[in-house]
């Protein structure tokens, strides 16, 4: 295949004579050599100055008179680092070689051989910079396509957090009254059938209340809004506080369940709320995949150099080797018989990870299929409070 017309190559020697022989070489050969005869004219060619675009190759003679070819090639690779380099001599020493491809040299060609055979080194050369350019492609390729990930991703957390925000109005209504209605502050309702349905709209409000809150903060956390507001807490008891609201329901799905902590376990620099709702979401989701008989335990472990470390394990389902990095994705779910009997969006664990890695921390899981499931959250030792008397109050993050 003949080479393409559009092939500019730049001879830079101040042997003209020679520079000519490679010129009427390669212009009925479909190049297009450009001969200039000292370092400045190669500059400004290489600049695009006079109408010279488009130069992808060079070819520099080593010594240029008083002037070094290994000096302008440095300055030419400075102008253009993509610019193809070609050293031309008749005696090239080791040093100068080692030198030259130090600074960018690409290949060589010895002007006392066959002027033919700087073909093949052109056919190289040409080839690189088809590579060149279509990684250049690839590469913009991916960056448009990146940002318009980008662009979707923000759009569609700027719309789950408009319609999180819409919902809770008319949620809040709905359970307000409703417990109002359950607890008939204005009176009795008279027929335990519809109290039973009040009670489960009551339920029913609270669940989905939870679920559009767990996408709130998802989607605030993925904008980077998800703010902290920070105290100095007993992180023993945030966990009894929790004990409280998921033991019932620990005990409804017929498990058992233990907690373990360290004497030494300190104070914790940290999102309460925040805390809660992290450990909330991993005993409830080990409940959701637990069948009864199974067991859920919660284990503190204390290091100066790690920080404070909660596991929450369970004797579940657990989760196939190929699917734990799915589930610390929004919405992933991975299918299974036990899982599909319970209600869950998917967005627990995300969440937690969102949150532990806001406080500058880690969640590590841990699974295997049919046998069970751990969840490690770790807060490093800048979030420990070994002194009580150096509390800062609560401020926001």
């Amino acid at each position: 295949m003949p080479p393409s017309p559009t092939r500019p190559v730049l001879i830079v020697d101040d042997d003209v004579d020679f520079a000519e022989s490679i010129a009427d070489m390669l212009d009925p050969r479909g190049y297009q050599p450009l001969i200039v005869g000292v370092p400045e004219e190669a500059v400004r060619a290489i600049r695009g100055e006079n109408g010279n675009d488009g130069i992808s190759v060079a070819l520099l003679d080593v010594r240029l008179g008083v002037a070094s070819g290994v000096d302008l090639l440095s300055r030419l690779r400075g102008e253009r680092p993509d610019l193809v380099c070609v050293m031309m001599t008749a005696n090239l020493d080791t040093h100068t070689a080692v030198e030259s491809l130090r600074r960018g040299a690409y290949d060589y060609f010895d002007k006392s051989r066959d002027p033919l055979s700087l073909l093949a080194v052109l056919d190289r050369c040409f080839d690189k910079v088809q590579l060149q350019r279509e990684r250049e492609t690839a590469y913009e390729a991916l960056r448009v396509a990146k940002e318009e990930a980008e662009a979707a991703s923000r759009a569609k957390s700027g719309f789950l957090a408009t319609i999180s925000h819409e919902l809770r109005t008319p949620l809040n209504a709905i359970i307000g009254f409703s417990e109002m209605i359950l607890r008939e502050v204005l009176g009795q309702i008279g027929n335990e059938q519809y109290k039973s349905y009040v009670a489960d709209i009551h339920s029913s409000g609270t669940h989905l209340l939870q679920i559009i809150n767990d996408i709130l903060d998802l989607s605030k956390a993925e904008a980077g809004k998800l703010e902290l507001f920070e105290d100095v807490f007993d992180l023993r008891d945030t966990i009894r506080s929790v004990g409280q609201i998921t033991n019932p329901r620990i005990q409804e799905a017929g498990l058992t369940s233990s907690v373990r902590l360290p004497d030494n376990l300190p104070l914790l620099r940290a999102d309460e709320r925040k805390t809660k709702q992290v450990l909330l979401n991993l005993i409830i989701n080990a409940v959701k995949f637990t069948a009864a008989g199974g067991r859920i335990d919660v284990v503190g472990r204390f290091e100066q150099a790690s920080g404070v470390e909660l596991t929450v394990a369970d004797t579940g389902i657990g989760i196939p080797r190929e699917h734990l990095s799915r589930v610390l994705q929004p919405f992933e779910q991975v299918d299974s018989s036990l899982s599909r009997l319970h209600q869950g969006t998917g967005l627990g664990l995300p969440l937690v990870k969102a949150i532990m890695e806001l406080h500058g921390g880690t969640l590590v899981l841990e699974s295997e299929e049919g046998k069970g499931t751990s969840v490690t959250i770790t807060f490093p030792p800048d979030r420990v409070v070994l002194d009580p008397s150096a509390c800062l109050p609560r401020s926001a993050a």
